[in-house]
């Protein structure tokens, strides 16, 4: 389960991205977060594995605080699917797919075998 426990975003230049999101996504299930271009969807999500820091308030993975992992050991553990801009516009999906298990020792051809089983 991911939980979100009065979480707020403010950045250093005043804006309020996030403000008191309370939100369970439970486990098995499906959560979708829906909102206009600048409602802070992405910015929400980033703060799961901590590529964004939340100014207040808890975010934690099955009941544990994700500021208690080191954030390259939490972005292993969790999903992410990046588009548009964060993909490598020079690389096919597989090998886009296979950029996160190449840098943790597999081999080229099991890291593109694997997003395709």
């Amino acid at each position: 389960m991911i939980t979100f426990e009065h979480v707020s975003k403010r950045y250093d230049d005043g804006t309020l991205a996030v403000d008191d999101l309370s939100l369970e996504c439970a486990t098995g299930e499906i959560t979708v977060l829906v909102g206009s271009s600048g409602c802070a969807r992405t910015t929400s999500l980033r703060m799961i594995n901590r590529l964004v820091e939340p100014s207040s308030g808890a975010t934690s993975i099955d009941g544990r605080d994700v500021r208690s992992s080191e954030p390259s050991e939490l972005r292993r553990g969790v999903g992410q699917v990046i588009q548009h801009g964060g993909l490598f516009a020079h690389r096919t999906l597989i090998d886009n797919i296979a950029t996160v298990p190449r840098p943790l020792g597999r081999s080229r051809a099991e890291a593109r075998r694997r997003p395709t089983s």
